[in-house]
């Protein structure tokens, strides 16, 4: 009889453990719509989940480039539990979903990866309102119900062709040129191109073609197409942003966790989105060098022409106007984001274009 009792104690204390979701071993599926060898795959995936399995209980299924779930199709996959966590959830592929995310694509003077990473992971905890008692946060991320830490940035997102050399403001105009978001479009429109939009992974075969003459991308991230055999002239020192995203899971999934679990996913995650960041500093710098190598022209912005250089950064200003006024007649609070964005990224010693801080009514 005792012997009954005790075994009916024991479980009632599991099915308790059950319905609070604390059960401590988990197998979880993981999920890249990228290929293995990205930056924010090999070097951000793998080794969160790595470090996630050496510390915890916790085991994951992974899966690669898109084998699951594509590009764009996170949000849905996490919510309908066909994943348990995206890595990375691409916030720009999910149209009007993530409106304020594109904030680190807005253009920037003289930052880099580890800056931008440092900045965003402090948007992301700021405690300011930007909205009705929101957050940062709040707004993009807990009001759907998920929970999510930033990657690393790329490096910053250039100006580069396919040889055609842009040293003055009317080089631009008609050229085709790769945008892969929203942002971009509206900063190749103020330069005078002509934005098509498309995947990076569709790029190479577009200019192949000849389809475009040009692209925004980071130059660490050339290796992830194949495009550093294309791309042979690039204007440096002005970033056309950063493009961010992030790894989550939804707010269910992460209360099945335990404490200690939860504990140790946030600080593995934490450091690894820094040491990600590093990473793709490190391989930007060394795919630029060996482009240079093979015969590839980085011309810094301060070497162009007063002309250019003027037409470069009224078209980086006039783009943080236009993203704020656009979403802003949609009601979202994109100035108030943009504020503590631009003191983020001046705390980290990257600058402003010129009459941004202006605009935005910044004592600086």
């Amino acid at each position: 009889m005792i012997k009954q009792t005790l075994q009916s104690a024991a479980g009632a204390v599991a099915i308790v453990a059950l319905s609070l979701g604390s059960v401590s071993a988990q197998n979880l599926t993981i999920s890249a719509g990228l290929a293995k060898h990205h930056f924010w795959v090999g070097a951000h995936m793998d080794e969160f989940a790595d470090r996630v399995e050496e510390n915890t209980d916790i085991s994951f299924t992974r899966y690669y480039a898109g084998e699951l779930v594509s590009i764009g199709g996170e949000r849905d996959a996490l919510d309908s539990g066909v994943i348990d966590v995206a890595a990375p959830l691409l916030a720009p592929y999910h149209e009007g979903q993530f409106p304020l995310s594109d904030i680190t694509q807005l253009p920037t003077y003289g930052t880099d990866s580890e800056m931008v990473t440092r900045a965003f992971t402090a948007l992301m905890d700021s405690d300011r309102e930007i909205t009705d008692g929101k957050t940062f946060y709040d707004y993009e991320i807990g009001d759907k119900d998920l929970k999510a830490w930033g990657l690393g940035a790329t490096s910053a997102y250039v100006i580069s062709t396919s040889g055609e050399e842009l040293q003055e403001p009317d080089d631009f105009s008609g050229m085709p040129m790769r945008a892969g978001s929203a942002l971009h479009t509206v900063v190749l429109e103020q330069l005078g191109v002509t934005p098509v939009t498309m995947p990076a992974a569709e790029a190479y075969g577009a200019m192949s073609r000849g389809t475009i003459d040009g692209i925004i991308l980071s130059v660490g991230d050339w290796i992830s197409y194949s495009l550093e055999e294309l791309l042979t002239y690039t204007i440096t020192d002005v970033a056309i942003g950063h493009w961010q995203s992030y790894i989550a899971m939804t707010e269910e999934q992460w209360n099945r966790l335990s404490e200690d679990q939860r504990e140790h996913v946030d600080r593995i995650a934490r450091d690894v989105t820094q040491a990600n960041a590093q990473h793709i500093e490190e391989q930007d710098a060394q795919v630029r060098e060996d482009a240079a190598a093979a015969g590839a022209e980085f011309v810094p912005v301060s070497e162009l022409s007063e002309a250019m250089q003027n037409h470069i950064a009224d078209a980086a200003r006039q783009t943080w106007i236009d993203w704020i006024e656009d979403l802003e007649s949609d009601g979202h609070p994109a100035r108030e984001t943009a504020r503590l964005w631009a003191e983020l990224i001046i705390e980290q010693g990257g600058e402003l274009p010129d009459g941004v801080a202006d605009y935005l009514d910044l004592d600086v």
